[in-house]
């Protein structure tokens, strides 16, 4: 692997306010590093549902919650993203795929983002360590090759999510 530049670093509190710092923080970092924008919309969309989920679930019944730290490498190649938590920790790849078309039939509400990560990104890593909980999240640069798988993916996610909050309202 290619050498890394050096890596940036965030420190946020556990709390949904601090959703918009890291989104933010992840568009900057990739527009330096002139990634494009759909894949800084992949990477915003899972590091978005990563985070809640440490917020929601790892912090849940902590009070204060404690801080999610943001590590960021990136090479020619690829953009890293460590989170790392020292909440309850909760190993993603133990949970598997489930058939969206059955849960959109349902009506289910959340429940996603783990197959919404797996969908945008090339590699998801966890493991527990002294430090905490560490989530390494990989996305690779884009070629010719994959681009057009995206955007249909991208149209699809974006139906659905519209479609998730248009029942949410009518309910």
């Amino acid at each position: 692997m290619k050498r890394l530049f050096f890596p940036k670093k965030l420190v946020v509190p556990a709390i949904p306010d601090s959703l918009p710092i890291i989104r933010n923080f992840i568009s900057q970092v990739g527009n330096r590093y002139r990634f494009s924008q759909h894949e800084i919309n992949a990477f915003k969309i899972s590091i978005d549902e990563a985070c809640t989920n440490i917020i929601k679930h790892g912090y849940k019944n902590i009070h204060p919650p404690g801080n999610i730290t943001m590590k960021v490498f990136v090479n020619q190649d690829r953009l890293i993203v460590e989170l790392i938590d020292q909440g309850k920790s909760f190993d993603p790849g133990r949970v598997g795929n489930p058939n969206v078309a059955r849960y959109v039939e349902n009506g289910r509400k959340g429940g996603l983002g783990i197959y919404i990560m797996r969908k945008f990104l090339d590699a998801i890593e966890y493991e527990v360590t002294g430090i905490g909980n560490v989530l390494r999240l990989t996305k690779l640069r884009e070629n010719r090759v994959t681009r057009p798988f995206i955007f249909p993916l991208i149209s699809i996610f974006r139906r659905f999510k519209e479609n998730l909050f248009l029942n949410r309202e009518l309910s």
